[in-house]
């Protein structure tokens, strides 16, 4: 192939280190190891060989006299010289996949005789650098041509020139530097035993090639090192100095090392060269690597201990806040049960009295009667006291009878009390429980939010109902300001929304004195170009108010506004820090604007996803809602869910029977009570065993299973499982059996637990404590899905779970 016309397609724009008459051959090598080509003179046949340099006047060819073939350059090595030639390039193109940058890999040199264009022959040096790939493959060939004799002749000059300075080279070769001095092209012309210890390479081994080509053309990755990147090279270039710059050289046999050197100019480009002063700093590196890493260790040791100092501090704390807060709730339960155990006790002690009253209001012995029952009992003491004091009295009739009566409703309203109370402490507990799984999941960074199509006004009135009872004990006006639409649906996490809201409602109910007033807003900006809603939310009181040093104290975890409001009205000051946190992963923001005495108001934004079209359509049926009617409001602002045609005509069938497997007695008791209640037939296990056998008997009723996941013989999720291949195994008509719901009830609440109980056929997941309208509504929402025949989804209670 005969090379292009344009001269400047052959000559690179890379800058070249040549002399006046050097030339440069390169060969990029497709495929090095040659098996995919023909046999061939030369390892590079139908490779591209490009020709760049002073070509006429070292061989007095002009370009277009040269072809890019290897045929051009072999037909003008001399016949004596072209098979040893062949032979050593071969040899050298080997892979060496175990010495891939070592000398004898990289750099290849021979020295032959080459046909000029006036026919005659110049002994020219071939001295070229091969770039090879990981695998020790040859990828590129780039060679530097010159004639030996002119080169020969120049290092004689300059041999002649340091003989004179016989007591310069007896320095130079006692000190423990390298020592490198080039010409003005780069090529070596000196060296002291240092530099040869050092590079492994002696002066007669590297005189030929220039000083990059020796000990720096290879990086440690492999990648070759351009000539014109060389720092070392630039510095000499330039004529300028360097002092103890760092760089990586490469030694013979192919391994790197860390030097520092310097580089003194002599004279200019011209007429001069370089001296380059070198030491091998790698085991220095090392040292100070080494050292650097102690220090850094240390440094981390020591930061480490003082986080765990931290640690330690902050998690006395928190231990000493969380047994406060769970042992106070749990005083509270203790003490009620006691006193409600011995309420009991006294009712069963009258309603014995009253009973052998009636049995002998025939004899009027009911003075007996008082004395049959157990004395020890406060209350049958007083009624035999009172007839004994009264012997003429009817007791058959009148005062035992009346006082009797008195003090059970006196005891059933006392029992009332204290079951309130029990209850009212297991909230507490379980506020306390959920509030250190917030701050678990929100210090980890893994709070997920659970997004549900949402009716934002609906939730704020709900919030405001929930929170009536506890407002009006202290004659508070607790209300939603008026005049904003009534119906808004934003996808969120109603759940946590609402957790925001009733942080602060309750904030403001302990804050606000009695016949205060609070008002509740939320409302929503237009959607923005992207489509996403800002939504605005706050809560007003005209209670104590605070003052900016008490505001800056708010949001800090276990820390209220001062010590007073601590002793006054208690609380873990928590819920604050936890709902500034929770409104930021909703995208928010939470602030507050309070005087003293003036009240407080505070505000929070979050961003949202108005529904679509398609997520109307989803979620409409799930609520006994038509999509239309949803649509219809979210556009208009105005509710239409008490009108007929927005409510489905009938409910869904229940559940026929519902298969039950806990292993705890207890729960199961209660789990059975919450069914019958809701007015559904059940049949109980002990374990998942049980239940399997029962559901895969034939013509068994159960429709829905309800499993605790941690029991005896057979786990929840096994069971689950197993109660999926049954379904698969069976068909009507052809046609699989559709899935039954399968609803775990579980105290397992991390989330990988969740995710695996979901993947093992769990329809619903449940986290204990279950309420038993939480539990109504999921059996509610999956007779709609059986009735209705929509896809079965599994879902799970996303804010119980813990990350």
């Amino acid at each position: 192939m005969v090379v292009t016309s344009s001269v400047d397609n052959l000559i690179s724009n890379v800058p070249i280190a040549g002399r006046k008459e050097e030339v440069t051959r390169t060969v990029r090598l497709s495929s090095p190891d040659a098996t995919d080509r023909a046999p061939s003179a030369t390892p590079f046949q139908k490779q591209i060989v490009t020709w760049k340099g002073p070509i006429q006047a070292l061989f007095g060819y002009s370009f277009h006299d040269v072809e890019e073939t290897e045929d051009w350059w072999l037909d003008r090595i001399h016949p004596e010289d072209r098979d040893n030639v062949l032979e050593s390039l071969t040899r050298h193109l080997v892979a060496a996949p175990e010495r891939p940058f070592a000398a004898d890999s990289r750099i290849w040199g021979p020295d032959y005789r080459f046909r000029h264009a006036d026919g005659t022959y110049i002994l020219i040096s071939d001295r070229t650098i091969t770039t090879r790939d990981q695998y020790g493959n040859a990828i590129m060939f780039e060679s530097v041509v010159f004639d030996k004799e002119a080169r020969r002749n120049e290092r004689a000059y300059h041999t002649k020139n340091l003989k004179s300075q016989d007591r310069l080279a007896l320095v130079a070769n006692n000190t423990p530097s390298g020592i490198f001095m080039m010409d003005p092209q780069g090529y070596c012309i000196f060296m002291n035993s240092a530099a040869e210890q050092i590079t492994g390479f002696t002066f007669d081994e590297i005189h030929d090639y220039t000083f990059h080509a020796s000990v720096h053309s290879c990086r440690p990755n492999g990648k070759p090192f351009p000539l014109h990147e060389c720092p070392v090279y630039g510095h000499q270039q330039d004529g300028t100095a360097a002092k103890n710059e760092s760089e990586i050289f490469v030694h013979k046999d192919g391994h790197h090392y860390d030097i520092e050197y310097s580089v003194s100019p002599i004279g200019d480009y011209a007429s001069g060269g370089a001296v380059i002063e070198f030491r091998d700093v790698t085991e220095q590196k090392k040292i100070e690597r080494e050292r650097l890493n102690a220090v850094l260790m240390t440094e981390q040791q020591s930061i480490r201990i003082k986080a765990d100092d931290v640690h330690k501090a902050n998690m006395t704390s928190f231990v000493s806040f969380i047994c406060h807060e769970i042992r106070n709730p749990l005083q509270g339960i203790t003490s009620s049960a006691e006193f409600l155990l011995e309420t009991l006790q006294k009712l069963d002690a009258l309603t014995s009295i009253l009973s052998l009253a009636e049995k002998n209001s025939i004899t009027g012995d009911s003075a007996h009667a008082a004395t049959q029952a157990d004395v020890s009992t406060p209350i049958s003491n007083s009624i035999g006291t009172l007839i004994n004091h009264h012997p003429s009295l009817d007791v058959s009739t009148s005062k035992v009878d009346v006082y009797a009566h008195r003090e059970i409703d006196n005891l059933i309203s006392h029992a009332k009390q204290l079951v309130g109370n029990i209850q009212t402490c297991a909230e507490h507990q379980a506020l306390i429980t959920n509030n250190v799984l917030d701050l678990s999941r929100l210090d980890a960074g893994k709070m997920e939010l659970a997004f549900d199509i949402v009716n934002i006004p609906a939730l704020g009135q709900q919030t405001v109902e929930m929170m009536l009872a506890k407002a009006q004990d202290k004659h508070i006006n607790l209300a939603m300001v008026e005049g904003r639409p009534r119906t808004l649906y934003l996808k969120a996490d109603a759940t946590v929304l609402r957790q925001v809201l009733l942080n602060l409602v309750s904030n403001a109910i302990k804050f606000t004195p009695e016949n205060g007033e609070i008002l509740v807003d939320l409302f929503a900006d237009p959607p923005s170009d992207d489509g996403r809603v800002i939504l605005h939310g706050s809560v007003t009181d005209n209670g104590l108010g605070m003052s900016e040093i008490e505001q800056r104290r708010l949001f800090q975890r276990f820390t209220q506004a001062n010590q007073r409001v601590a002793q006054l009205y208690g609380g873990s000051g928590l819920g604050l820090s936890i709902s500034k946190e929770l409104v930021r992963v909703m995208g928010g923001e939470m602030h507050v604007k309070s005087a003293q005495g003036m009240g407080s108001t505070f505000s929070f934004t979050s961003i949202h996803d108005p529904p679509t079209k398609e997520e109307f359509t989803m979620f409409a049926p799930q609520h006994g809602q038509t999509a239309s009617t949803l649509q219809t409001a979210h556009t208009t602002g105005e509710s239409e869910l008490s009108r007929p045609e927005a409510v489905l005509d009938t409910p869904s069938p229940k559940f026929r029977v519902i298969g039950v497997a806990e292993d705890n007695p207890i729960n199961l008791q209660y789990l059975a009570k919450n069914l019958k209640k809701l007015g559904y037939q059940y049949t109980l296990c002990t374990n998942g065993k049980e239940l399997l056998d029962k559901f895969c008997e034939p013509g068994n009723t159960i429709d829905c299973c309800i499993l605790d996941i941690s029991m005896p013989v057979m786990d929840g999720l096994e069971a689950a499982r197993l109660m999926r291949e049954h379904e698969a195994s069976l068909t009507v008509n052809g046609t699989p059996r559709r899935r039954t719901p399968v609803i775990a009830l579980s105290g397992n609440a991390m989330t990988q637990q969740v995710t695996d109980a979901l993947s093992a056929g769990i329809s619903s997941y449940l986290i204990k404590p279950c309420k038993q309208a939480d539990l109504a509504r999921t059996l509610t929402y999956w007779e709609h899905i059986v009735h209705t025949g929509a896809e079965h989804k599994p879902l799970s209670d996303r804010r119980k779970e813990v990350t």
